[in-house]
C-alpha cells in the first residue's frame, strides 16, 4: 500500500502542476486575450511551432502595416500572419517565414484581432493534446485527484502492535 500511496501522491502533485499550467495560460482570457496554438512555421523565428498566442479584437483603425493578426480562412481554420499593407478593408498578409505574401487577401469582417506581443512557447503542443482529449484528461485526473484524496485519509495501523496492546492491558 505505501508504494501505491507514494505513485498516487506523486501523480497527483504533477496533475496539479499540469492543471496549474493549464490555468495560467487561460488567464489573459479575463482582459479578452484569445489563446491559439501555433500549429505551422509560417511565422518562425516570431513564433516557433507549438507556441502560445493571444490576439485581441481591435478595430479596422486600430491595424497597421508589420502587425500581426489572427484570421479566419475559408475552412474556418485561424491564421496568424503579418499585415504587409491595408487597401480600405483588405488586408495583404505575409507569414514571417514565407517568401511571397499569401495569395488571398483578408477582408476585415474576417480578422479575429491583433496577436500581442507575448507567447508561450512549446506549451501548446500540451493544450493541443488536452483539448483533443479532453474527455480521458478528465476521467484520468479525477481518478488520480479521488485516489490521492482517499489513500490520504486512510489511516493504517499495525495489527500485531494492536493486538499487543490489548494483551499487556489484560494482564494488567
Amino acid at each position: 500500500m505505501g508504494i501505491l500511496k507514494k505513485i498516487i501522491h506523486v501523480l497527483s502533485i504533477i496533475t496539479y502542476a499540469l492543471i496549474i499550467v493549464y490555468a495560467i495560460v487561460c488567464i489573459p482570457m479575463i482582459f479578452g486575450y484569445h489563446p491559439v496554438v501555433v500549429l505551422s512555421g509560417s511565422m518562425e523565428p516570431t513564433y516557433k511551432t507549438g507556441s502560445i498566442i493571444y490576439y485581441k479584437s481591435v478595430s479596422l483603425k486600430d491595424l497597421k502595416e508589420e502587425d500581426v493578426i489572427t484570421y479566419t480562412v475559408k475552412s474556418g481554420e485561424f491564421v496568424s500572419h503579418r499585415i504587409v499593407s491595408i487597401d480600405g478593408e483588405l488586408i495583404e498578409t505575409k507569414g514571417d517565414a514565407n517568401a511571397v505574401s499569401d495569395a488571398n487577401k483578408v477582408h476585415y469582417e474576417n480578422v479575429k484581432g491583433k496577436v500581442a506581443e507575448t507567447s508561450l512557447p512549446y506549451i501548446g503542443n500540451y493544450i493541443k493534446i488536452v483539448n483533443e482529449n479532453l474527455t480521458i484528461v478528465v476521467i484520468i485526473t479525477v481518478i488520480i485527484l479521488v485516489s490521492e484524496f482517499l489513500l490520504s485519509n486512510i489511516e493504517t495501523f499495525d495489527i500485531n502492535n494492536k493486538n499487543e496492546r490489548s494483551e499487556k492491558n489484560e494482564k494488567n
